[in-house]
């Protein structure tokens, strides 16, 4: 049975994969199993691997030489449909997430994002399925749920009257300080209603929270 989840790095520039892995490996639960410089040579290792090696996420730079990242992310997700592909840019821009879901992907990350957010990355798409950086709007998430691109996948926990209104205040970007002045409620008690639904959730940051929202319908977004 297998314990850790197993990840492949792929980005033509060795100390973004060297820094990756270095951050991964302080992880019991996170095995990299194979780094790779641009796409079609982790396409061909895909070719050749041992059949019961199986692989869990892949960390995939979107501008790489040979073989871009979205082309690469569409050949392996027809082969492997479960593989959840992280894209990696250096660039917030809406054009290359959506190309990168309607290939397959399973969210984007930003090369400009604390490194300890490849962990929450990895993390939040093996639980729901789907991450996305906070720099990813949410119209635009809004947009591929509503449209089913994407089908964040969340046990519908119970959330009480009083977490769901934190919830959707938070989504709503309120800070601690405000969202205890809207709900007359301390800043203590505010952080405990964040960090219990986010753990019954699953998710790992304010955009995870919000997919969940506006999945089942809680926040509407114009």
């Amino acid at each position: 049975m297998q314990s850790k989840i197993n990840v492949v790095i792929v980005d033509d520039q060795a100390l973004v994969r060297q820094g990756i892995k270095d951050l991964l490996e302080k992880n019991e639960n996170i095995a990299v199993v194979k780094e790779a410089s641009n796409g079609l040579e982790i396409i061909n290792w895909f070719k050749e691997k041992p059949a019961d090696l199986e692989i869990d996420v892949v960390l995939m730079d979107m501008q790489m030489p040979e073989l871009n990242g979205w082309d690469t992310a569409d050949f392996l997700i027809k082969k492997f449909p479960d593989l959840k592909i992280l894209g990696l840019s250096s660039y917030n821009n809406e054009s290359f997430v959506d190309r990168l879901i309607a290939n397959g992907g399973r969210g984007y990350l930003l090369k400009t994002q604390e490194i300890e957010d490849v962990v929450q990355a990895i993390e939040e798409v093996i639980k729901i399925g789907y991450y996305f950086s906070s720099q990813v709007s949410l119209n635009q998430i809004s947009d591929f749920i509503k449209t089913r691109r994407i089908k964040p996948f969340y046990s519908y926990p119970r959330l009480t009257e009083r977490e769901v209104n934190v919830l959707l205040l938070i989504c709503k970007e309120k800070t601690t300080q405000q969202i205890s002045q809207i709900l007359f409620i301390s800043n203590k008690t505010v952080e405990t209603h964040r960090v219990n639904i986010m753990a019954k959730i699953g998710a790992k940051n304010m955009v995870g929270l919000a997919m969940y929202a506006i999945k089942h319908k809680l926040l509407e977004i114009d």
